[in-house]
């Protein structure tokens, strides 16, 4: 686990909330030095508590900046906090966020992202074509830790270059460790100079505002930013010449079709995924259809949001699906004849590469 007490993490926060309304935004700033060094949620719902979630605990927060234990005399959020905080949040437009709206999220200067609830406009189709009434607010607040990624440099990539995919439940360090990755990887860490295009559909990653990246992915990564993973991943094969490809947060049929071809023409994905155990991944047909490519040789398991950026485990993804036992146990979608023959071998070939 990363220690969370790092350089300008209360300017961190402090950026994360000045997107709030102004009384928001005036309890959150008064609070504790130590809380905001921990904080990575604030949560917001109408006519609930204000909660302030830190590695160690959640905590409550009151009118006057108070972190309490209990929900005694906190404060309250109001429909209109809630309401003028998405206005400040979408900069005044708030009709030029509608996508991102659909998508359950808005993006925030610094990387930081609000995820939202609300009541949801369906077509007669089933697609969601607006949302309004929003009555909760994530609000996730994005760090940079130099050094996050520092155990996976030295455990997989010191000598090679390979795929990789990062797992863990939400808030267990997922997208800082490849935040960092890139820029280890592209400043030339390890030893040499990897040229890195960084996916980064939902701007968390590189946190481009006005051109202008805010956190700090490197000297040789390309950021491709607001891109649809799928599109962003053919465009970086097409354009860029990557050895490597990070993006965050894969599982649509349409990313793995992407990565498909990115490893077809020689380029190394590093990617995230939500799951709490290995066993889970495996069990998605789209995830292990990429297993089965040879697109990740090595899986990385993080511990959970109590200690965030602790690898709990590393496995190497031919070994795991070499094990007839452990395909059966978790209902593994590959026969034994998927992996005998040219084509296990052919898997191997790309994973010692």
């Amino acid at each position: 686990m990363w220690n969370m007490n790092f350089q300008n993490s209360g300017s961190r926060f402090n950026q994360a909330v000045s997107c709030l309304s102004p009384r928001l935004k005036t309890i959150l700033s008064g609070v504790p030095d130590s809380a905001k060094q921990s904080a990575f949620e604030v949560r917001l719902r109408v006519g609930k508590p204000m909660i302030l979630t830190c590695a160690e605990r959640p905590w409550f927060v009151d009118a006057n900046s108070q972190l309490l234990n209990l929900p005694k005399m906190p404060y309250i959020v109001t429909q209109n906090d809630i309401a003028d905080s998405i206005v400040s949040m979408c900069a005044h437009s708030v009709h030029s966020h509608q996508q991102e709206f659909k998508n359950g999220f808005i993006s925030i200067r610094g990387g930081h992202r609000a995820g939202i609830c609300g009541t949801a406009v369906v077509s007669d189709s089933g697609a969601i074509t607006a949302v309004r009434e929003i009555t909760s607010v994530n609000l996730r607040i994005a760090r940079e830790v130099p050094g996050a990624a520092n155990a996976l440099m030295e455990r997989i990539f010191a000598e090679q270059i390979c795929g990789c995919l990062i797992i863990g439940i939400p808030s267990s360090g997922k997208t800082t460790i490849l935040r960092d990755l890139a820029r280890q990887l592209s400043s030339g860490v390890s030893g040499r100079f990897v040229k890195v295009a960084v996916v980064d559909e939902r701007c968390e990653l590189g946190a481009v505002f006005d051109g202008i990246p805010q956190n700090n992915l490197g000297y040789g990564s390309d950021i491709l930013s607001g891109y649809p993973k799928a599109f962003g991943i053919e465009v970086a094969v097409r354009t860029l010449s990557p050895q490597v490809i990070i993006c965050d947060e894969i599982g649509g049929g349409a990313e793995v079709n992407g990565i498909l071809e990115s490893i077809n023409a020689g380029v190394k994905i590093i990617a995230t995924a939500h799951a709490g155990s290995v066993k889970e991944i495996l069990r998605r047909p789209q995830m292990a259809r990429l297993m089965e490519s040879g697109a990740f040789s090595r899986i990385v398991l993080l511990g959970g949001s109590q200690k965030p950026g602790e690898i709990r485990q590393i496995v190497k993804t031919g070994d795991l699906l070499d094990d007839k036992d452990f395909r059966n146990d978790i209902d593994c979608p590959f026969h034994d004849n998927d992996w005998s023959g040219a084509r296990a071998g052919a898997y191997r070939a790309g994973f010692d590469a």
